[in-house]
């Protein structure tokens, strides 16, 4: 048992503590095709003494093409034949030849022709008639030539096989190289078409434009914005412009808020993204862009805007926008700017029409009195309902004699108007006034507020319809 361990420990000690010689190499294979016994045991034993690359020589005897014929069959790694012409036939050698070559499509093997009759076989015909590699006269074939000869061959055939090996190689290389960029090609496609997919399913408008103006992708948002004339490509449709490509070297704005129509002639407001594209050289390529109609959002923003600064029954500001107005009016007097006047209306006995006639009678009768105060104000004039009955107008610009003017063209105004009432009857309305003047920079809207009140407080003592100045 312990034996057994040790020679499996020490598998190349036998004792003698030399160890065995390496394995040698397979020898090179040489057919030998002739009809001559003679030859074979000659060239067998010129080749027992041969060595080349570390490897022997082993022959391989055919006494005929037929015989040759099967061993090249069954043995496709012989590198070199030797050949005589004249064996069965007088031409046997070199139809064995065309075989090898033809038939079997072998190119590599070296084929090396010697004969014993030069005549029957003139070299320069056969050298150039037939794919041979080398032409020997038996009687000339000495030990030295038939070494040579051999070596020559060999190395000629290791040659081309390694050739052979390296572009199988390659083109196996070529083969899968080429496969994967097909794969690549093929993937590339595809995400392509995805993208492309993606965009043009995409709600908002988005397109494609080239650094000189033109259009080269465009979804269906942006050809149903602008109209299918723009289906594919062309240039800036004209009520895009604006937006166009930003010049080489410059980064569009990120984000642009304007308006442009439809194509149904309509004004759409949009939210414009851009992003610059880089070409190979640096510079800018084109500009890809999206857009988000935001029309209806602005609208809606502004309808609660509206309706933030709005009096809902009246339609003029509300309490609060009317005095931010006096406020901003007041900032203008501090800059320097010409001062303002306000104008407190109350309509009289406003609580007998509500009283009397209802709360349907009292809303008429404020619109009513709205729309008469609008008819006497300027463009830049502002009215406010303060509460109830009670309404601000804002008269920028405006001396205190001037607003005594507007607020007596009012007065007598609704004091000549009549309110429908149900039932075919109607009520007459008079107001009281008062007027102040903004007196520089030291005024402050609660003290100009206390004086328009004080005012109207007094007009209303004093008889009411009337206007006093504070």
């Amino acid at each position: 048992m312990m034996s057994v361990f040790v020679d499996d420990l020490f598998p190349c000690d036998d004792g003698t503590g030399v160890q065995p010689p390496a394995e040698r190499p397979s020898p090179w294979p040489i057919l030998v095709v002739d009809d001559d016994e003679q030859v074979h045991a000659m060239t067998r034993l010129l080749l027992k003494d041969f060595d080349f690359d570390g490897r022997d020589f082993e022959m391989l005897s055919a006494h005929s093409a037929a015989e040759a014929r099967a061993i090249l069959a069954a043995r496709p790694d012989i590198p070199v034949v030797l050949l005589d012409v004249v064996m069965e036939t007088p031409d046997a050698g070199l139809q064995l030849v065309h075989h090898i070559r033809r038939e079997l499509g072998n190119r590599h093997i070296r084929i090396i022709l010697r004969t014993g009759q030069p005549g029957q076989a003139p070299e320069r015909e056969v050298v150039v008639a037939y794919d041979i590699n080398d032409y020997r006269s038996k009687n000339d074939l000495t030990s030295n030539r038939l070494f040579t000869s051999l070596v020559s061959a060999l190395r000629g055939w290791r040659d081309l096989t390694t050739i052979e090996c390296l572009n199988r190689s390659l083109e196996a290389r070529v083969a899968e190289r080429t496969a994967e960029l097909a794969r690549r090609q093929a993937m590339a496609e595809e995400q392509t078409r995805f993208v492309e997919n993606l965009v043009e399913l995409m709600p908002s408008p988005v397109w494609y434009q080239e650094a000189g103006g033109t259009y080269r992708i465009c979804n269906r948002a942006f050809r149903a914005l602008f109209g299918g004339g723009m289906a594919t490509v062309g240039a800036d449709p004209p009520a895009f412009g604006g937006l166009a490509a930003p010049a080489a070297g410059t980064e569009p704005p990120p984000a642009v808020e304007t308006a442009v129509m439809d194509a149904d002639g309509q004004v759409r407001e949009v939210l414009v993204m851009r992003k610059a594209l880089a070409g190979p050289d640096g510079g800018t390529a084109g500009v890809v862009g999206i857009a988000m109609d935001i029309t209806e959002r602005r609208r809606m923003e502004r309808e609660l805007h509206r309706l933030a600064i709005t009096d809902p029954l009246s339609g003029t500001y509300n309490r609060r926008h009317l005095l931010d107005r006096v406020e901003a009016a007041l900032r203008d007097v501090e800059a320097g700017n010409r001062p303002f006047c306000l104008v407190m209306l109350d309509i009289d006995h406003f609580k007998r029409i509500n009283d009397d006639h209802g709360h349907a009678a009292g809303d008429e009768a404020i619109r009513a009195t709205v729309a008469e105060i609008r008819r006497h104000l300027r463009a830049g004039d502002s009215v406010g309902r303060i509460g109830g009955e009670e309404f601000a107008i804002l008269l920028p610009d405006t001396t205190l004699a001037d607003a005594g003017r507007v607020a007596e063209r009012l007065r007598v105004g609704l004091a000549a108007m009549a309110v429908p009432l149900p039932q075919g009857h109607s009520h007459g309305l008079t107001a009281s006034f008062g007027i102040t003047q903004a007196r520089g920079a030291l005024d402050s809207m609660e003290a100009v507020l206390h004086r328009a009140d004080q005012a109207l407080y007094r007009a209303k003592a004093l008889g009411r319809n009337r206007i006093e100045l504070g």
